[in-house]
């Protein structure tokens, strides 16, 4: 039923509607939205560098609150692969003959979530992770890398949540999206942002697109470049992240469905071309 409702909803008109209240500086408006999703969603601001409604200008700047620093350790181990984002694992796996794991029963095509024809991840790995409204929503390097190419995708904003990953086919490839290929001398991993129902906006740490997307764009960004766990971008509200790797490049834990991540974690390692994982 929740997946019917979301077919007939004006998903995009709504999710701009509650934009422009996301933005409202006023401190009345702003203090009570704030209260009432920190209420709303039991959010932990323990883990917050602000603590308090008054100290952000907007709600989305609440929304997109930055972590106590030191609070996130990285592994020393230059070979880890870590967490892009705190959140919850929705799938991982192999990918297989082009298709990777939405739900039981449910595959999609790797071609179709990213925009173009990825034969390099054939038999690589990848790591699905929701977030859910009350956790931390900057986007973070798995590795360090180039950011040698970015496919902005526009599309649909269905929730992301568990409800509709399992009853909505091909979910991650209908729902807008930003691809990134980070670019290393052993491959290119690609770390796809999808956008939801009341995400307003995707926002890149570099002079990158500006979601919402009209239209399909291929850009070739110019000397970006990450460091492990150095920000990438921000959501604004849940969503989901997805770390595609080759096997020239490394491979990807096997999680169970619903463990939780913090970003800066290790979820994998990365090998030299002519080792086997």
């Amino acid at each position: 039923m929740f997946a019917v409702v979301q077919h007939i909803l004006p998903k995009r008109l709504l999710s701009r509607f509650v934009g422009v209240f996301a933005v409202v500086r006023w401190p009345l408006i702003k203090n009570i939205l704030i209260r009432s999703f920190m209420h709303s969603y039991a959010v932990d601001m323990s883990t917050s560098k602000r603590k308090i409604p008054e100290e952000f200008e907007t709600f989305a700047d609440f929304f997109s609150r930055e972590l106590k620093p030191g609070l996130r350790p990285i592994p020393s181990d230059s070979t880890t692969i870590t967490s892009p984002v705190d959140g919850v694992v929705s799938q991982s796996g192999i990918i297989q003959r082009g298709k990777l794991l939405q739900a039981k029963g449910h595959t999609y095509s790797v071609a179709e979530l990213v925009g173009q024809n990825c034969s390099d991840l054939d038999g690589g790995s990848f790591l699905t992770l929701y977030l859910d409204p009350s956790m931390y929503h900057r986007v973070h390097a798995p590795i360090d890398a180039i950011l040698s190419k970015t496919i902005e995708i526009p599309g649909k904003l269905f929730s992301v949540n568990g409800q509709s990953v399992r009853g909505i086919r091909n979910l991650f490839c209908r729902n807008e999206r930003l691809v990134c290929s980070l670019q290393t001398n052993t491959g290119a991993v690609r770390l796809v942002m999808v956008g939801a129902l009341i995400v307003a906006s995707i926002t890149t740490s570099w002079p990158g697109p500006l979601s919402p997307y009209r239209r399909r764009v291929e850009r070739l960004p110019q000397d970006v470049q990450f460091s492990r766990a150095e920000e990438m971008a921000r959501f604004t509200l849940g969503s989901t992240a997805i770390v595609l790797v080759p096997p020239s490049f490394g491979v990807l834990d096997r999680f169970e469905p619903d463990s939780p991540i913090k970003m800066g974690e290790h979820i994998g390692f990365k090998h030299d071309r002519t080792e086997r994982p």
